[in-house]
């Protein structure tokens, strides 16, 4: 049985890369898993993702490799494989091959980045890898305190920051309007911040939910509670080298703190030079933490 698994992965990757799929390698390599625990019960653990991410010594993120398919979610299966490409330390172009089902072919989907002088992001434009076709832009505009991404549709993000550039306000706004659809707003207490979203919708269908995320005394990420119709804790554990190991979330009901564990993601280093920069280990939490995170981090 181990052998016919391993012929079976060994034909897999063959098949996929002999489709001129460009394999990216890096110093770093490591694999995050996530699982499912049925009605809360850990005999009914199931694993459900799985993703193995590759970077360079200084933590810029080469590729990622992400595990089962829309349409077909076996883990043993590729579904996705994104590839990144730098100029010195600003990304210039990422590649995404993407396959929905157990027999459909990959499909190359491409965007370049655009900068300005002073090294801001201006523009990304995504491509059909097939016929080298324009799918779409996003567009960024900056002003002191203030940002906007615009992505050619209705609507578009508005970000605010206060002078010690933690983000205040995040809407999102009807271009033709500029009318609010849905808004978060920030506020600071101690090492926690704490926001407020409601949607602006008009149909009678608005709903709230408050998010109070903590900080240890490192500024990483320790824990982060939402309170909707119910309540969900995440908590946020590192290794002795800073870097994050374990994700546990937790669902509870409204009335009462009867939190179950749902979810786990485990974080695994499978490759690492002995020396990595603190600077290194931040930036590679930010890639692993953002991989699930809201837009507002």
């Amino acid at each position: 049985m181990k052998l016919k698994t391993i012929l079976f992965l060994l034909i897999t990757f063959s098949k996929i890369y002999s489709q001129k799929i460009e394999k990216e390698t890096g110093e770093i390599k490591i694999t995050k898993e996530g699982y499912y625990f049925k009605d809360y019960l850990k005999s009914k653990k199931r694993k459900v993702s799985k993703s193995e991410l590759f970077f360079d010594r200084s933590a810029k993120i080469l590729e990622r490799i992400s595990y089962g398919r829309q349409h077909y979610n076996k883990l043993h299966v590729i579904g996705e494989i994104e590839q990144f490409y730098y100029n010195k330390d600003q990304l210039e172009l990422s590649k995404k091959y993407i396959s929905s089902c157990n027999s459909c072919s990959f499909n190359l989907y491409y965007s370049k980045f655009i900068y300005d002088e002073k090294g801001e992001l201006l523009n990304e434009k995504r491509f059909r890898g097939e016929d080298d076709s324009l799918l779409g832009t996003t567009a960024y505009t900056y002003k002191p305190n203030y940002s906007e991404t615009h992505f050619n549709a209705s609507t578009y993000y508005q970000k605010k920051y206060n002078s010690e550039n933690k983000i205040t306000e995040l809407n999102q706004v009807f271009e033709d309007t500029h009318k609010i659809r849905w808004q978060y707003l920030f506020e600071y207490k101690g090492n926690c911040r704490i926001s407020n979203f409601q949607t602006y919708y008009g149909d009678g269908k608005e709903n709230s939910e408050k998010e109070t995320v903590c900080f240890d005394s490192q500024n990483r990420k320790i824990s982060k509670e939402i309170t909707k119709h119910n309540k969900t804790k995440i908590l946020y554990k590192y290794s002795d080298n800073g870097l994050i190991n374990k994700v546990e979330i937790y669902e509870s009901d409204l009335e009462k703190e009867n939190y179950r564990l749902l979810r786990l993601k485990k974080i695994k280093v499978n490759r690492m030079p002995k020396e990595v920069t603190q600077e290194a280990i931040e930036k590679i939490n930010s890639e692993l933490i953002g991989d699930s995170e809201s837009i507002s981090d």
